[in-house]
Formats: structure tokens, sequence, C-alpha cells
């Protein structure tokens, strides 16, 4: 990708192990390095500039598959979420499946309940978490912190005026096959 295109907000494509991932650039770090937001896993990670390309029309009108989602009913004791609270977090996802009850969807975050069932008492992590000391119950739901200063997704949800206006000039590729 040429330099002038590689800034915040820019769709684009990265590879990673012979993988390609689309991504939204959300933070340009250096000279060398942009960090990316996974449209469709939803993490962010450092990569090198050089591994960016463009994407191909067809993967830009795909919707993102990552969902902005925050638990239900708890937040940080802190303004933010703790180091360990966040290992705890970690270690309660694990490699199982999980099952998420929907609190409500508002403002393009969805908040739910998370509940690891695979053992014989169900192990509810807004629970786990206020047990630990980590988190305060609180009945309502308030996003998380993260929301505020990080919500790439909508940027990939709602193209940019460039992106717009770029696509309403792409040619029409079934008449000139005809």
């Amino acid at each position: 990708m040429p330099e002038s295109s590689v800034q915040p907000g820019q769709l684009c494509c990265v590879t990673v192990l012979q993988w390609w991932y689309r991504v939204v650039i959300h933070r340009v770090l250096s000279d060398q390095e942009v960090e990316v937001f996974h449209v469709d896993y939803g993490n962010l990670q450092v990569v090198k500039k050089s591994c960016l390309r463009f994407l191909k029309w067809c993967y830009l009108k795909l919707p993102a598959q990552a969902i902005p989602c925050s638990l239900a009913w708890v937040k940080p004791v802190e303004s933010v979420w703790s180091s360990a609270a966040t290992v705890l977090f970690k270690q309660l996802c694990g490699s199982k499946l999980l099952v998420g009850i929907t609190s409500e969807y508002v403002d393009g975050i969805l908040h739910l309940f998370l509940c690891d069932t695979s053992t014989e008492k169900d192990v509810y992590f807004h629970c786990v978490l206020r047990d630990a000391g980590h988190a305060d119950v609180c009945g309502k739901n308030i996003p998380s912190q993260g929301f505020k200063e990080l919500n790439p997704s909508a940027l990939y949800i709602q193209p940019s005026e460039k992106q717009e206006n770029a696509e309403q000039v792409k040619p029409d590729l079934r008449m000139q096959q005809e």
C-alpha cells in the first residue's frame, strides 16, 4: 500500500503466516508498524506496514463478523479493567464452548452474560469477576471504557465518503464482457 493510504480507518488486509485477514488500521505506530483491528475476529494486532494490501471490491462489502460486546451488569472496580481481571477473563474463556445470554443491544454494543456450562454447576463470568474482587455488579449495562477510544468496526460498517465515492465510479464489468 502506498504510504498515503496507511492511516487510521483505512480498510485493507494483512497477511499473517500465509493467511489473509480483513483489518482496519487503528493507529500508525512508527515508520514500520501499525496497529490493526481484525474486523472478523475483534482483536488488535501490531503488524508491519509492508504486510498491508488493499482489499478487493467484493470483500469490502461483506459485513464485519466481530461484534463489539461487553459483559452485562458489571463494571471494573477501578476505572479500567486490571491486568489480573483480564487474565482471569481469558482463563475463564479458555478453549471452551460458552453460553451467551443477551441482555440488550445498545449503541452498537451487545451486552451479554457469559456462562460456562461444562461443569456440574454453571459458572457466570460476572460473578467470578465480582467474587475475585475485580468487578462490581451494578444491575445495568455500562459499556467498557475501551469502546470510547476504540470502535474501528463502526469505521468498517459505515464506509467513509471517499470509499463510497470510489464505489460509485467503479466501472460496470458486466457491460465490458458483452
